[in-house]
């Protein structure tokens, strides 16, 4: 698994979609402890946690991480392509591809969580998911609503 290209997606996505809702700093701060090579080596060991990507040209163009949440059957997906490739249907065969591991992990359902500033991850989430409710969430000590999604395997 090539940690450098996923922390590549992971930066150029997450820079694409969040320097305008949370700022840059913020996100820099959130890249450095959430994308750490150790932190993406242990995610890669851990067989309970599926790690994926897509490719394009032999380039690392998104990325997957999916595990389960709750012993109840609840799981989720984290989710990024390169701002280069939105639209061309990477993020859906991902998201198929994790819902094989999750289903084999005994998932029955997956929750996940957007802000409801982000455009990009909100379009792609009521394509494939159902919106279940809203909240709020803490992020670089300020509130932000989030919409919550479920899409049953």
């Amino acid at each position: 698994m090539d940690i450098a290209a996923i922390r590549r997606v992971a930066r150029a996505a997450w820079h694409a979609v969040y320097d305008d809702i949370l700022g840059e700093e913020t996100v820099n701060e959130h890249l450095r402890e959430g994308y750490a090579p150790p932190v993406l080596e242990q995610m890669i060991e851990l067989e309970e946690v599926g790690l994926f990507v897509s490719t394009a040209d032999d380039d690392v163009v998104a990325y997957m991480s999916c595990g389960m949440t709750d012993a109840t059957g609840f799981g989720d997906l984290d989710l990024y392509v390169h701002p280069d490739y939105w639209g061309e249907g990477i993020g859906t065969e991902l998201l198929h591809r994790g819902e094989q591991h999750l289903h084999e992990l005994s998932v029955r359902k997956i929750r996940d969580e957007v802000l409801a500033e982000n455009e990009i991850g909100n379009g792609f989430y009521r394509t494939h998911f159902e919106k279940v409710g809203e909240r709020t969430t803490q992020v670089g000590g300020q509130e932000h609503p989030v919409n919550v999604y479920e899409r049953r395997l």
